[in-house]
C-alpha cells in the first residue's frame, strides 16, 4: 500500500480492514507511506493542516504522515502480523541545481495469520 495517506485517517482503519479480508492466510502485505518530518510535511503552511499530521494539497487530496506506533496500531488493530516495521530515510540530491531532498518513509511488512 502506498496510498494510505490520502484516506481520511477516520478511514484508514475501514481500508485496513479491506485489505486483511483480501488476502490469504499467510499472505502478506508490503506498506511504505511518508514518515514524520518528511521534507513533503516541513513544507507544508500552517492553513493547511487539517487534523494531527494530516495536511490538505491544493488539489483537495490528503496527506497523512505517519510514525512507527500509529502504523502498528492500525495494521495489528486489523489482524495483521507485524513481520518489519522501519522509518526509511533517504538523502537524495538534483545534480542539476544542487537541492538536497531528505525524504521519510514508513516501510512494514505485515502478515494475515494462517
Amino acid at each position: 500500500i502506498f496510498t494510505l495517506s490520502a484516506v481520511p485517517f477516520q478511514r484508514m482503519p475501514t481500508s485496513i480492514k479491506e485489505c486483511f479480508s483480501v488476502i490469504k492466510p499467510g499472505g502478506m502485505l508490503l506498506f511504505r507511506d511518508y514518515g514524520l518530518y518528511d521534507m513533503t510535511m516541513l513544507r507544508f503552511e500552517s492553513d493547511q493542516r487539517v487534523g494531527f499530521r494530516e495536511y490538505m494539497r491544493s488539489d483537495g487530496t490528503r496527506s497523512y504522515f505517519f510514525c512507527l506506533d500509529t502504523v502498528r496500531d492500525l495494521f495489528v488493530g486489523a489482524g495483521f502480523i507485524e513481520l518489519e516495521l522501519e522509518y526509511c530515510c533517504i538523502k537524495s540530491v538534483n545534480r542539476r541545481n544542487g537541492k538536497s531532498m531528505r525524504r521519510v518513509w514508513v516501510h512494514g511488512k505485515f502478515q494475515r495469520p494462517m
